[in-house]
């Protein structure tokens, strides 16, 4: 039996700069929406029988939109999924990660813990099991499975998937209007 495991991301976010949002809830901005109609109008002839997001309301937008092609399709929200929590720094111009003087301060911000936040590290603690479930959830139900992340979080599920090294995984990028289909054997 073959069964599908689509991932996408959100898109741009409501916010005057760019931020690092992690944990703030924050909506899509009107490019974001028109990003996630794209996503949806290429998305609808596909078989989607549970769709997964985080608790964060920018994932669940883009599932909104994307399931709109899909009714009858069961929604789960599950907050392993959020984002990276950046702590301290949340709200800082995303240009932090380019400064080096902040850099000395904090350390390698992609790898090491932000105070009162998460590292990549931490992350994966939540979405690897995550991913564990979802995939015996897809064996057990039969069930087609789309997953609304986050830029981390989405990193994080491909490793997974992918089996690639942590080093690997942190290089990947995501466009906001397209997705990504593994087909699953459970042969």
């Amino acid at each position: 039996m073959k069964l599908n495991l689509i991932l996408f991301r959100h898109g741009e976010l409501h916010s005057r700069k760019k931020i690092l949002c992690g944990w703030l809830n924050l909506v899509l901005s009107n490019k974001g929406e028109k990003e996630a109609k794209v996503l949806a109008t290429k998305l609808k002839n596909e078989n989607i029988d549970v769709g997964f997001c985080s608790d964060l309301i920018r994932s669940q937008q883009v599932l909104v939109e994307v399931l709109k092609f899909h009714p009858k399709s069961m929604v789960v929200i599950d907050h392993r999924l959020r984002e990276r929590h950046f702590g301290a720094l949340s709200g800082e111009l995303s240009s932090i990660f380019s400064d080096t003087s902040k850099m000395k301060k904090f350390g390698d911000l992609t790898v090491e813990q932000i105070p009162g936040g998460e590292s990549m590290r931490i992350v994966q603690k939540r979405v690897f099991p995550f991913m564990t479930q979802i995939i015996r959830f897809m064996q057990k139900e039969k069930v087609n499975v789309c997953i609304s992340a986050h830029k981390d979080s989405l990193v994080l599920i491909q490793e997974y998937l992918e089996g690639l090294s942590f080093d690997q995984a942190q290089k990947l990028e995501s466009d906001p209007t397209e997705f990504k289909k593994y087909v699953i054997n459970f042969e």
